[in-house]
């Protein structure tokens, strides 16, 4: 058991609003919402000391060192004080916020570990990617420090400016709400910005896969980021639109799309907005409408619109009325009855199909993993990995290396080759590499704890 200092309120707290979503509609077998980055180390792994970073850096972040509770129906937090799970990647489905072999020391996220590689494997209900990449940044800086103590001299204001956390203390600079449930804090008034129309969007084919294989394939297309950042540059416009336009014409290329509209859904990060370093999920999608006629457009006019588009909806007005949305569909799925029996209702057939209603295929680009102490001393490459009920498309950035990574339930490669055409014809030059299928952990609520019993 690691000495990490007490930093939770004692006893049991609520989960945020936001959790009768993730807890609802993404866990259980084969839905489980798990997201992922895979690090790629130039040396062997020193287990212990990746160990002691691991619990170190989980003092800064009371949020996350706690396991779940089912009390009342509803999901609650208890305060865990377990060292953190590390696992060999071995293939093995582990059963988050549980005990036991196959569990993980009750978190909500584990260390799965090779020889010369760490994987981050978290459900999505205890945070978003900033989340998840801010904890694991100081994890990163505690074994640099540990293998490497002159990286100490680089000083932490390079991260620390950006909210990741080498001391608790900004944790406990705000308040309750704005700490454990951002949306409840933030949400405002109005109506979401939405620019797609229902009725006209376009739906790939439903993927062909064994429903009692809980894994997903990942396939990995690699660029050159300068040579992508350059494009930008050409065109006038940032990664978001590119990207966007670049998988836009992938699936238009792929199938026949008609007069329908592929819908891209980004996903937002508001934080600088509201001027907030909480690490609950604040994450909100950022659907972008393409047509047919759009792809006929010059690439540097769908870039420039697409930007547009883009901006219109990154403002903290609409952050607030999409949180007052995401909160009307929490008290929805509440007034279902209790989080178990919902859970197995919404994830049966014919309960939810997609992840949203409004959108085509997700695009997540969580930003750049730039060259730095850690990076520099440490990390030979950085891949994402996102586990979800459906085909997306992530993608990470580190140095030199841009990955566009779709991630899938089945083996089709209609998507991944389109998009390995589309960048190819723009003078790219993509390298694929097919990642395999990766088991998925699980969360699954008929295992967690109850209140006043233990776990089974």
């Amino acid at each position: 058991m690691n000495d990490h200092a007490s930093s939770a309120r004692k006893g049991l707290r609520r989960g945020a609003r936001y959790d009768s979503i993730f807890y609802g509609a993404f866990s259980g077998a084969g839905n489980t919402f798990d997201i992922r980055v895979r690090f790629d180390l130039k040396k062997p792994l020193q287990l212990d000391k990746f160990q002691a970073a691991a619990n170190k850096a989980l003092q800064c972040y009371p949020e996350f060192s706690v396991r779940p509770v089912i009390k009342d129906g509803r999901v609650f937090y208890e305060e865990n004080l377990k060292q953190v799970k590390l696992a060999p990647d071995d293939g093995k489905t582990l059963c988050f916020g549980t005990d036991g072999e196959d569990g993980t020391n009750g978190y909500l996220f584990v260390f799965l570990y090779g020889e010369r590689h760490v994987t981050f494997s978290l459900f999505h209900g205890i945070t978003d990617a900033r989340g998840m990449i801010a904890y694991v940044i100081s994890v990163l800086w505690n074994y640099v420090c540990s293998v490497a103590p002159l990286v100490r001299i680089a000083g932490t204001k390079m991260f620390t400016k950006h909210g990741i956390r080498i001391s608790p203390a900004p944790y406990f600079e705000m308040d309750e709400t704005e700490r454990n449930d951002p949306l409840t804090a933030f949400a405002g008034p109005g109506e979401p910005i939405n620019l797609i129309d229902n009725d006209k969007l376009f739906r790939m084919p439903p993927e062909q896969y064994a429903q009692e294989d809980l894994s997903c394939r990942l396939l990995n297309l690699e660029i050159s980021n300068k040579a992508f950042e350059k494009k930008t540059k050409e065109l006038g416009t940032s990664f978001g639109p590119l990207l966007t336009a670049i998988t836009a014409q992938a699936i238009a290329r792929a199938y026949d799309i008609g007069d329908k509209t592929i819908s891209v859904v980004l996903t937002a990060d508001p934080r600088r907005q509201f001027g907030t370093f909480s690490f609950g999920n604040m994450a909100y999608n950022v659907p972008l409408p393409v047509t047919a006629a759009d792809l006929e457009q010059p690439l540097e006019a769908l870039c420039s619109r697409l930007r547009s588009d883009m901006k219109k909806q990154l403002t903290k007005e609409n952050a607030a009325a999409n949180y007052s949305f995401i909160l009307g569909q929490c008290d929805e799925i509440d007034a279902m009855g209790d989080i178990v029996a919902v859970n197995k209702a919404l994830t049966a057939p014919g309960g939810i199909e997609t992840l949203t209603t409004n959108g085509t295929i997700f695009l997540t680009y969580p930003g750049r993993v730039a060259s730095n102490p850690i990076s520099r001393t440490l990390l030979d490459g950085v891949s994402p990995g996102m586990l979800a009920v459906e085909r997306a498309v992530v993608v990470y950035a580190h140095r030199d290396s841009l990955i566009v990574q779709v991630t899938q339930k089945s083996d089709d490669m209609t998507l991944v080759n389109a998009l390995k055409d589309v960048l190819a014809d723009m003078g790219f030059a993509p390298a694929f590499h097919d990642m395999g299928r990766v088991a998925q952990n699980v969360l699954e609520l008929d295992r967690l704890k109850k209140d006043g019993a233990q776990e089974k």
